[in-house]
């Protein structure tokens, strides 16, 4: 249940107009607008979503991938281990865990029915680069589920991490490299990733 809430909301917080229309938006507009603009998508296009797997990855390939900063998610997933990677290391970890992030937002397009995201008011963080989009997920029944959007500014803002009632995505994903890691370090990580990603088809 943790994993399905946490992709739908990655999804939801990165599904985006062109991106020349954001230049200019702020983190906030930029997290809430777009939100808004995907979940229409997935009320309009239910039959199609559910349906339609080929469909469905060539959204998460136009509207989700130039907005997330894959790079620093595979850096702070992979953590210490980063600077024993080689260069081509590096950018093959980089492909796959994209490749496995793409592949859970594919599968978490046809899993949401209509919840609610609300947000709350914007606060600047002390690094102008730097942001936290905060919202609360109301599903069926029960207490609202935080949600937090972090998001670092290069030539545009880019999501690099989300925390979910207080569980960060990235972390949770580190905590799953981990073991592969100590036990055969970055080759090994690769390596599962591969099988993984192989697994789990295009």
């Amino acid at each position: 249940m943790r994993g399905t809430l946490s992709t739908v909301l990655a999804l939801a917080a990165t599904l985006s107009a062109p991106a020349t229309a954001l230049a200019a938006e702020s983190p906030q507009d930029l997290v809430v607008d777009t939100t808004r603009e995907v979940l229409q998508i997935l009320r309009d296009n239910r039959q199609r979503v559910v349906g339609d797997p080929a469909y469905v990855r060539g959204l998460v390939n136009e509207k989700i991938v130039p907005h997330l900063d894959f790079e620093i998610m595979t850096r702070l997933a992979v953590g210490k281990y980063w600077n024993d990677a080689s260069a081509s290391q590096r950018a093959t970890l980089v492909e796959e865990f994209r490749a496995l992030l793409l592949h859970t937002y594919s599968k978490s397009l046809g899993e949401y029915k209509d919840q609610r995201i609300d947000f709350r008011p914007f606060q600047p963080e002390a690094r102008d680069d730097r942001a936290v989009v905060r919202s609360q997920f109301q599903g069926d029944a029960g207490q609202p589920v935080p949600v937090d959007y972090k998001l670092r500014r290069t030539d545009g803002w880019k999501i690099y991490d989300i925390t979910i009632d207080g569980i960060s995505l990235v972390t949770n994903h580190r905590a799953s490299f981990g073991a592969e890691l100590e036990k055969g370090g970055v080759a090994s990580l690769i390596a599962s990733l591969q099988r993984k990603n192989a697994e789990l088809g295009p």
